[in-house]
């Protein structure tokens, strides 16, 4: 146990990697080949949930669907690997203190930071996830195939509605089960050792090829092998573009897993601001894919053209990076 702790010491980011991405495999396979996958699908085909990705609705499937409880932990497993990777390469590698300083994320902002600035921070992202949301929306009705858009009843006059957007942000899926692995792990521990955007291009690049698994229908062929390679090349630019605009307000927080959260949940958008563009085939297909991407590279160009590399961050920070307890010249490395 010694020895591999000193060896995750060394290279943490690449541990949690292939930890994530061993983990996810294996229950993907369980998912697909035990039968799992079906059942879930052919529920949620059956109830008003499609595409939402949030914790209540989740309970409400499976409520209404005992049947899918399985599938559902299953579905709740896979993407929560990236934040159990996170505690065991934390806890192998630096101790209980190394546990400690990842959990100490979970916090709104820093205290050098202050509420003030904490709340402005908050409510600039907030606002800014929500018109690039708002913006995906106008491109999908302006570029859909005929028909093939849909405004989902979205309630914003009505009390549900912060309701909903509180649980969007939140208790997202994939928010909740990946940040503290994605920003609250394997980003400040790049950002001891590279610039803020060396390091945000790198978890970008690797959270990107970590959903290649979690995507069989493009990964067997369902779009051709050509229409494959240029759906999973614009998933990584996207996971890139995404990096910089969420690095920046993580940084401006002084380091929070709390706003990956919020990012990652409102990004998903189970709300449903961006509409949904409901045809089928290759070409819809890029086109929700284009939409979803050409405001989030317009943010992140004038985050870039505002901040440089720096991203937001304030002078040279070690905030709540787990090597704090042990500083070593290699701890930072992939």
């Amino acid at each position: 146990m010694l020895r591999l702790g000193e060896r995750m010491r060394r290279r943490p980011v690449a541990w949690f990697f292939a930890l994530a991405m061993v983990m996810e495999v294996a229950v993907i396979a369980v998912f697909l080949l035990g039968g799992a996958a079906r059942v879930l699908e052919a529920a949620i085909e059956a109830t008003d949930l499609q595409d939402r990705t949030d914790f209540v609705s989740a309970y409400r499937l499976a409520v209404a669907e005992p049947q899918t409880i399985l599938g559902i932990a299953l579905s709740i497993l896979q993407p929560l690997s990236p934040d159990i990777s996170a505690f065991v390469v934390a806890a192998v590698a630096f101790g209980l203190i190394g546990v400690r300083r990842l959990v100490r994320g979970y916090r709104f902002w820093s205290g050098a930071v202050g509420w003030r600035r904490g709340l402005r921070v908050w409510g600039v992202m907030a606002l800014t996830f929500i018109v690039m949301s708002v913006a995906t929306a106008g491109l999908n009705l302006l570029f859909a195939p005929p028909g093939g858009f849909e405004w989902v009843n979205v309630p914003v006059l009505s009390l549900a509605f912060p309701l909903a957007l509180l649980a969007s942000i939140f208790l997202d899926i994939g928010g909740v089960t990946e940040e503290t692995g994605w920003r609250g792990f394997a980003l400040p521990l790049l950002q001891e050792r590279m610039t803020p955007l060396a390091a945000t291009l790198l978890v970008g690049v690797l959270w990107g090829i970590w959903h290649f698994p979690a995507r069989p229908d493009i990964l067997f062929g369902a779009y051709g092998v050509g229409g494959g390679i240029l759906l999973l090349g614009i998933l990584v630019v996207r996971f890139l573009f995404l990096s910089v605009v969420m690095t920046y307000f993580y940084n401006r927080v002084g380091g929070s897993t709390l706003i990956a959260i919020a990012m990652h949940g409102l990004h998903n958008d189970s709300v449903f601001l961006q509409g949904r563009i409901n045809a089928e085939g290759l070409g819809p297909y890029l086109i929700s894919e284009l939409t979803l991407l050409a405001p989030i590279v317009t943010v992140a160009c004038v985050l870039l053209l505002a901040t440089g590399s720096r991203l937001g961050l304030d002078g040279p920070r070690k905030a709540n990076s787990v090597t704090e307890v042990a500083p070593s010249p290699t701890l930072g490395a992939p």
